[in-house]
């Protein structure tokens, strides 16, 4: 009976053992073993960055259990082998190069320590990606033509190209820059059209360094489409910008120029600086004046810059003797690269064409009050005139005066004409305060026939602007 009763405790004991097991181990095994895969959230997605920027890539995620490996993978757009680094941290970074615009690719792996992943985001293998578009932090790139009229104030054509540059020029329409190279007033101008441009005759326009070239007087249309077609030629992606700061109580300014090469090669060139009048000389027939008009090329130098170099000049320069609220500064820089190009239509006047890249303008006084506009109307430059009216050209373009003449003066301003002033010989014979201006002539002058005609307009500030005009009278009663 006792060993009965052994027997059944044994046996209780062992099933108690059994269920002890099954509670406590067996079933607690089963109900913590993790089945259950991460879970990931990238925060950054597609982005943008600048070459050189520092890439903060964030990721979050979570598990029943715990994360164990966080993998960023990543490569540039064009490669075939992704790297890889941890981002169990929740952060990592990609270095973008400073010398290439390429995107890169990337995406993030997950896995917990019972090996329920990886869990990627937005693919396991790369197969589907995140970009991180490159994009260069460029300054805005914009062609502004250049363009250099070849003119002279003998020249019966050249009031015509010489309003419809202006006219184009003022109406904003168009992004250019213009020069006027009056020949027979200024002496660099006549030696930059007969030794660089070859010039065959006058008016003759240069747009882009030769790029395109426009002989004599045409319609406005023809220069509306020669520019717009030189504004939207293919050009090497170069920034300029240039400055004109006048320092304080003097007539020094400090004119900086600012370069950026974007292409990804050395760029060769040439920048010169223009120093230009805004109102400058009076042209044919007196009713108008060039715009522009050159006075000198200040600077004039190689310059090279290799892949993404940006170049600084500063250079300071006395313009005392000029009227500083007429200048402008156009800065130019012409391609190393010469094509050859022909001044005329027949192709007899070749000439080396060194395209103009980029150009870029800076008055040196914004709000500037201009001196007048002021010009002889009659007699007419380089003609012959008899009793005042105009008969014909004259050989080495001299001004022939035969019999009394009425000289009539054109001025304008910006704000109001005060008064005019005319001169023969430095004589003061009339001054003028309302329009006409107009004053015959009729003194003899048998024994002395060369005179020199001159008049000056004043504005209601002070300001003024001086013609004169030498010819040869004969002028009888």
């Amino acid at each position: 009976m006792r060993n009965r009763y052994k027997f059944i405790l044994l046996v209780i004991f062992i099933l108690i053992l059994i269920l002890v097991y099954f509670v406590f181990f067996t079933n607690h095994d089963s109900e913590n073993k993790d089945v259950i895969p991460p879970i990931i959230d990238i925060e950054t997605e597609n982005t943008t960055a600048n070459p050189g920027e520092i890439i903060n890539i964030l990721v979050t995620f979570s598990d029943n259990v715990n994360v164990t490996k966080a993998e960023l993978y990543y490569k540039k757009a064009n490669s075939d082998k992704w790297s890889n680094k941890s981002i169990l941290k929740g952060e990592a970074y990609i270095d973008i190069p400073t010398d290439s615009v390429e995107d890169w690719y990337y995406y993030v792996t997950v896995d917990d320590a019972a090996g329920n992943g990886p869990i990627g985001d937005p693919s396991i293998d790369g197969s589907i990606f995140y970009t991180i578009r490159v994009k260069e932090d460029r300054k805005e790139l914009v062609h502004n033509v250049f363009i250099e009229e070849g003119t002279g104030t003998w020249c019966s054509n050249c009031p015509q190209v010489a309003n419809i540059l202006h006219e184009l020029y003022t109406s904003g329409d168009y992004n250019f820059y213009y020069v006027s190279l009056i020949n027979d007033t200024n002496s660099e101008a006549n030696s930059h059209l007969k030794e660089d441009y070859n010039i065959y005759g006058y008016p003759s326009v240069y747009i882009d360094g030769g790029y395109d070239v426009i002989l004599g007087a045409k319609e406005k249309s023809v220069f509306e489409e020669k520019i717009s077609k030189a504004q939207k030629r293919e050009v090497p992606a170069l920034y300029l910008n240039v400055t004109a700061e006048l320092k304080e109580n003097s007539k020094e300014v400090n004119i900086s120029v600012e370069i950026i090469n974007y292409e990804d090669y050395t760029y060769n060139g040439r920048l010169k600086l223009y120093l230009t009048e805004r109102n400058s000389v009076p042209y044919y027939g007196g009713k108008g004046i060039y715009h522009f008009g050159l006075i000198k090329i200040i600077y004039n130098e190689e310059i090279e810059l290799s892949s993404k170099e940006e170049k600084n000049i500063n250079e300071i320069y006395d313009f005392s003797k000029y009227n500083i609220d007429n200048l402008m500064v156009i800065g130019v820089i012409f391609n190393s690269e010469s094509v050859e190009k022909y001044s005329d239509s027949e192709k007899e006047k070749p000439f080396d064409a060194y395209y103009a890249d980029a150009s870029k303008g800076a008055l040196i006084v914004e709000d500037a009050n201009l001196k007048p506009e002021v010009g002889i109307t009659n007699p007419k430059n380089g003609r012959l005139h008899i009793f005042g009216k105009e008969i014909t050209a004259t050989r080495g373009f001299k001004t022939i005066l035969l019999g009394r003449t009425t000289i009539t003066i054109f001025a304008s301003d910006d704000s109001k004409i005060e008064k005019v002033e005319l001169y023969i010989d430095d004589v003061l014979v009339k001054e003028f305060t309302d329009e006409p201006y107009e004053y015959l002539w009729k003194t003899p002058s048998i024994f002395r026939p060369k005179h020199e005609i001159k008049a000056i307009a004043y504005d209601d500030e002070g300001k003024s602007s001086t013609t004169t005009m030498n010819v040869i009278a004969f002028i009888l009663l």
